[in-house]
């Protein structure tokens, strides 16, 4: 029977990372493995991991989320791995759910559902499950087009075999899409399921929700990597993309990355998405860039609510 290992990335996560390894201690059918790896913690991260029977790898310097997940993929001796953040948690009954995925020589990479909840309360804020049939059908559109979570579990070989995580300092806010995009690109098949075995926790000054901006930012960079590496295959996916972060990037004032999305959608010949009403499509093909602006300014004056509290590039 093949084996699945957690693998924690983790820093200065003590207050938190308690309630993940209960988590796992409670499945109804065990990990295989479970290892933490503490990258630089000034905290007692590593005392709270080994307290509760994870081995620990400690790094001395901090290296990011994406090098501790390559670095526990290459030291674990199990099959499949699921790579975890520290601030979450397990359904008592993801193992169970998983282990009737690992012995299948027909899929690398399998989705699970996730839960958001309040960290602060623990009330629950939705659910979230993936679309097995456009997976299936092509996991590079729907991954372009859905930013995928660290939700999932990996067949270890593969995933090696393919160059785990995208180390690049640019993509690292946006490191989960990133890596379902290469092992897609590589040709990795990848399926859903429905069970809701991951617990996601939002609170203020997590990686994604205490830096958008950076968010924004890394999503473009890994548009901008696929497309070097699709080539025009996914022009329109990531072009539509695009077009999405020019306007996310626009709430946030960030115009050089509006300029720079729009930039990138054009080389691909991609020039304003269908969908938007037809004022916006004529506009935009007179300048993209002012028909952003101008909808910003729309926003900003006529719904100022929706832009209550964002933060915005200096």
């Amino acid at each position: 029977m093949r084996t699945l290992a957690l693998c924690i990335p983790a820093w200065n996560a003590e207050r938190f990372l308690g309630r993940l390894l209960e988590s796992a201690a409670a499945q109804t059918r065990r990990f295989d493995e479970i290892l933490v790896y503490d990258d630089a913690s000034t905290d007692s991260t590593g005392a709270v991991a080994k307290r509760h029977g994870a081995a620990v790898v400690r790094s001395d310097v901090n290296r990011g989320p994406s090098h501790g997940k390559n670095e526990l993929a290459q030291l674990s001796c199990c099959d499949w791995i699921h790579f975890h953040d520290a601030d979450g948690a397990l359904s008592s009954q993801f193992v169970e759910r998983a282990s009737r995925w690992i012995d299948d020589d027909c899929t690398d990479v399998v989705l699970f559902g996730t839960e958001d909840r309040d960290d602060e309360t623990g009330a629950s804020l939705g659910e979230r499950v993936w679309d097995d049939v456009e997976l299936r059908r092509d996991p590079v559109a729907y991954a372009i087009g859905t930013t995928i979570t660290n939700c999932g579990i990996h067949r270890r070989a593969t995933l090696l075999a393919a160059g785990g995580f995208d180390t690049n300092e640019l993509t690292k806010y946006n490191e989960d899409q990133a890596l379902h995009l290469r092992l897609a690109l590589a040709g990795l098949r990848l399926r859903a399921d429905p069970y809701i075995g991951v617990v996601i926790y939002r609170r203020e000054g997590s990686m994604s929700s205490g830096h958008p901006i950076e968010c924004a930012r890394a999503q473009f960079e890994v548009m901008k990597c696929t497309a070097g590496a699709a080539g025009p295959r996914y022009a329109r996916e990531i072009g539509e993309r695009l077009w999405h972060l020019a306007t996310v990037s626009a709430s946030y004032s960030d115009w050089e990355y509006v300029r720079r999305c729009l930039s990138l959608a054009a080389d691909l010949r991609y020039v304003v998405p269908v969908r938007e009403p037809l004022l916006m499509r004529c506009a935009a093909r007179v300048s993209p860039v002012g028909a952003i602006r101008a909808r910003e300014c729309y926003v900003r004056l006529f719904k100022p609510a929706l832009r209550r509290g964002v933060r915005r590039t200096p």
